[in-house]
């Protein structure tokens, strides 16, 4: 069971991923935190997202490529590629919906959450976004291959299953050795 779990972990990582973010510059912020008054001003309410997951958008300037763990914004085209000439390259718009200008979804990102916004790493409007989109794989830049992106997993969430398979091992080798006891 928990190696079915593993795998099924591993997995979701190369799957695609959709959510509401804050849009700031050149990335979106994705972990939402909360709703907060605006600098003590009660009358204004903005979304809070935490500035440590922000995903980079990549606008196609310069087009190499699809980037998965990227948010891809660009028109369709042609690029060269080192054996051809004029390739022809899907657009890929990648922020579906954009909330710019609407009071009700101003955004901020912060380093940690208060119910008084009072210190921001970076402001503007949320947007819809999707990446990792497999679809686009084929176009996938050779830098950015969609195939090997790693797992973001942190070695402590891998310690559940270090820890059921040492103990199926543990009470195996004690119930044969138990047998081999007894007779």
């Amino acid at each position: 069971m928990s190696t079915v779990l593993f795998f099924f972990n591993i997995s979701q990582s190369l799957s695609q991923v959709n959510g509401r973010g804050c849009h700031i510059g050149g990335s979106v912020g994705t972990k939402f935190l909360g709703t907060a008054t605006y600098f003590g001003h009660t009358d204004q309410i903005v979304q809070v997202y935490s500035n440590s997951m922000l995903v980079p958008i990549i606008t196609g300037n310069g087009f190499a490529g699809y980037r998965c763990g990227y948010i891809n914004v660009y028109d369709s085209g042609k690029r060269n590629t080192p054996t051809q000439n004029d390739v022809p390259y899907p657009a890929a718009k990648e922020i579906v919906n954009n909330y710019s200008g609407m009071a009700s979804h101003k955004c901020v990102t912060v380093t940690s959450y208060s119910s008084d916004v009072t210190s921001i790493k970076g402001e503007g409007y949320e947007v819809d976004y999707q990446y990792n989109d497999l679809a686009y794989s084929a176009y996938a830049d050779p830098n950015f291959p969609c195939a090997s992106q790693p797992n973001s997993l942190p070695v402590d969430d891998y310690i559940p299953y270090l820890l059921a398979t040492v103990s199926l091992s543990g009470f195996l080798l004690v119930r044969k050795k138990e047998r081999l006891n007894f007779l």
